[in-house]
């Protein structure tokens, strides 16, 4: 009788886990098709983008040059608010199956990326809403700790306080400022074609508000100190100052929500964060400067 019971205990075991196992299969492919519209948007703008950079390659006169530059920012935009769309679809699908492992790890992938950098309400009340065994699990506690440094980085939060040795040794810290300066935190690397792209950008900011009371701190992710200080002194950047996350042995990267690079942070007097940007391009640029306008020009 004990091993009858033993194997009907067994037997149900097996049942639910393979019912399980269905339930989420079935869920994926579910979420392959409400994904397909949003692809096949994605795909046709990664289309022309290609198009577009082939012109630009070929390209001699400067106005048309000029004007595809424009272009592919306006694609790029197209593609961005494209992945918000799909990230809204994904907010009511998690929704509404909130006892799913394939529901939690869609919520995940977006979390630390441009596209959901401001919906943290909506972030918290879709995990909220989880069964407590999907909280629970391993990936349910992997998404709350990101919900965690998602809440303190983000615009409107206390920055996180750092004190850090400098590429001279000297330490820094965000409360040496308070009351002060304003900070232009800079994450990059000598690595990140981006990063670098947008230096002589930040150069032009830095000169312009620096007198007025603008500093900007470089975080590098370099994994090599040389290259690190050689990238430094070729962009001609020393003016400002400049820590190394390896240098260092520090998580101010995981602190400030920092998933890739370039990423950048504007925090107030009183040690508020005021700006976020995540990635390149001209939007982000466009932005930056008419905070630091507006700002600047209040006082």
């Amino acid at each position: 009788m004990k091993k009858l019971h033993f194997f009907f205990f067994v037997f149900s075991l097996f049942s639910s886990h393979f019912i399980f196992a269905q339930d989420e299969a079935t869920i994926e492919k579910e979420i392959l098709e409400l994904h397909k519209p949003t692809r096949i948007i994605n795909d046709s703008i990664v289309k022309l983008q290609k198009e577009v950079y082939q012109k630009i390659e070929v390209e001699i006169d400067s106005v048309i040059k000029n004007k595809l530059i424009l272009r592919l920012d306006s694609l790029e935009n197209a593609k961005d608010q494209n992945a918000i769309n799909e990230l809204k679809l994904d907010f009511i699908f998690a929704k509404k199956h909130p006892n799913s492992l394939a529901s939690l790890k869609l919520m995940r992938r977006n979390v630390g990326r441009f596209t959901g950098m401001n919906f943290y309400d909506t972030y918290v009340d879709v995990f909220q809403n989880f069964s407590p065994e999907i909280k629970n699990s391993e990936e349910g506690k992997e998404m709350s700790e990101k919900l965690k440094y998602f809440n303190q980085s983000k615009v409107g939060s206390i920055a996180p306080n750092f004190s850090l040795k400098d590429i001279d040794t000297k330490t820094i810290s965000l409360t040496d400022f308070k009351g002060e300066k304003y900070i232009l935190i800079d994450f990059w690397a000598s690595w990140c074609a981006p990063c670098r792209e947008e230096l002589p950008y930040i150069k032009e900011l830095y000169k312009k508000y620096q007198p007025q009371g603008l500093e900007i701190i470089s975080i590098t992710k370099d994994e090599k100190s040389d290259l690190w200080k050689k990238a430094i002194e070729k962009e001609k950047i020393e003016s400002w100052k400049h820590i190394s996350i390896l240098e260092n042995q520090s998580t101010i990267d995981k602190d400030y929500f920092v998933n890739g690079i370039p990423h950048k942070v504007l925090i107030d007097k009183n040690g508020i964060i005021i700006g976020k940007w995540k990635g390149g391009g001209e939007n982000n640029k466009h932005d930056l400067q008419q905070l630091l306008k507006s700002v600047f020009e209040a006082e």
